[in-house]
């Protein structure tokens, strides 16, 4: 099971590996103020939820996503020589921080220099989903980041040796993640999500941040332009990837999503196809 948190609420995506991965279900829970240890307990009374593996998604503003130089040292070695690295760029200790490190491909950027992103977040804050879990006697597998959940998901879609970016659209933020032959080389957040996407105005600003970040791909990436964009399916995403096929130059789409798994999803919450990326991210 792969589950979202945000401010107001917990989205989840139950799916089966066997004997192909099928989404069983998807929902949402409202915290209304609540703990994240009670609405869990809400969660597990659903009738198919019951000794399953969870993967948890932090919420934004939880944890800090870095783009830096990548030092020259053993993979083993490439998390403990970031602590320092980025030490100057958090707003407390990096011994209290808990890292994980996504190397870029050798040819991002031309090759000029391997880079990587480096995902921070408090230690604090970590134990404290890890006890959520320990108090509501449910499994915690992992604890990832939309932008990495999201890409697991977009490496389904990738065709080889396409150059794609994909938009996955939450309630307060649109996570945009681009690949070149299934692999990760950009990924970034705009402050844009579902609450704030209703005029043509509103558009027109998501439109500029998927072509800020296909300018920055194909000047600074070099791998390819890109001509295919897809976004997250919602209730309301039809209209919006109208819009943005007309004013952007690649063709823009909803994702289509292997049909065990489209044939279940609602398209009510926002964030329930990066709770499917957070579990297909465990099936790879």
């Amino acid at each position: 099971m792969g589950l979202v948190l945000s401010t107001h609420s917990l989205t989840w995506a139950l799916l089966t590996p066997v004997p192909e991965d099928r989404l069983i279900r998807t929902g949402s829970v409202l915290l209304n103020g609540r703990e994240l240890t009670d609405a869990l307990n809400e969660l597990q009374q659903e009738p198919e939820i019951k000794d399953v593996d969870a993967r948890l998604i932090l919420p934004a503003g939880t944890y800090q996503f870095l783009l830096t130089e990548a030092p020259a040292v053993q993979d083993t070695e490439l998390v403990s020589a970031l602590r320092w690295k980025i030490g100057d760029l958090l707003n407390y200790d990096a011994s209290e921080a808990a890292l994980d490190a996504f190397l870029l491909p050798e040819d991002a950027y031309r090759g000029r220099q391997r880079m990587t992103y480096v995902a921070a977040c408090p230690k604090a804050q970590i134990i404290s989903y890890e006890q959520s879990f320990q108090r509501a006697g449910m499994g915690l597998q992992r604890i990832g980041i939309p932008e990495i959940a999201g890409f697991h998901l977009a490496q389904r879609l990738n065709e080889e040796g396409e150059a794609l970016a994909t938009a996955f659209i939450g309630v307060q933020e649109t996570h945009l993640c681009l690949l070149h032959d299934k692999r990760l080389y950009l990924a970034r957040q705009a402050p844009l999500g579902w609450a704030r996407l209703r005029t043509s105005d509103d558009y027109d600003q998501l439109v500029l941040e998927i072509q800020r970040s296909l300018d920055y791909f194909d000047s600074q990436i070099g791998k390819g332009t890109i001509r295919r964009v897809l976004i997250s399916p919602h209730i309301k995403a039809t209209e919006l990837a109208e819009y943005l096929n007309q004013n952007l130059t690649p063709t823009v789409a909803v994702m289509q999503l292997a049909e065990p798994i489209n044939e279940h999803l609602s398209g009510a919450a926002a964030d329930e196809t990066l709770a499917i990326g957070a579990v297909l991210g465990a099936l790879l």
